[in-house]
């Protein structure tokens, strides 16, 4: 596949993704990601992205949970690589209803130093008709990836469809 934009080189993409047979909600999937940038600065390299994830989901009755791994890398100036993992676990109440939590740990691999960040985050939705109202509530540690930066934040968003 073509990169499509001024310099851009190629770019490359492959996603498995389906229900395991003989294992009633279980769903597993991986995906890779390469691309290659004709951008060059004298001297250093092409740059280059790499993502990689794969994850695992399974539902039982109202309750859905989620595991996650990814993995970032960029070569070239300013390179950086990361390692990512999400868990997440919603419950459906009602048919209108339903309340999530979600962690994500993402660690800066080739940085000098060892901070991870580290997101909550706890949800609830209300749908009515093609109403939805949704709060959620989140914390970040080590925000962009510094031991001083914390960020806490509330949500509350209506969607209305017509």
């Amino acid at each position: 596949m073509s990169g499509g934009g001024a310099g851009n080189g190629d770019a490359h993409d492959i996603v498995v993704s389906g229900a395991v047979p003989g294992v009633e909600g279980l769903n597993i999937g991986a995906g890779y990601s390469k691309r290659n940038y004709d951008l060059k600065v004298a001297g250093t390299p092409t740059n280059t992205r790499e993502d990689g994830t794969a994850y695992a989901t399974y539902a039982y009755g109202p309750i859905t949970v989620g595991y996650q791994v990814g993995a970032h890398d960029t070569a070239g100036n300013g390179g950086a690589a990361y390692k990512n993992t999400y868990m997440g676990i919603s419950y459906q109440i009602s048919d209108d209803l339903s309340v999530s939590y979600n962690n994500t740990e993402s660690r800066k691999l080739n940085s000098g130093y060892s901070y991870d960040q580290d997101w909550d985050s706890i949800s609830a939705s209300y749908s009515m008709g093609g109403m939805t109202i949704n709060i959620a509530d989140s914390d970040c540690s080590n925000c962009s990836y510094g031991t001083t930066q914390n960020q806490d934040e509330t949500t509350v968003s209506l969607t209305i469809a017509f």
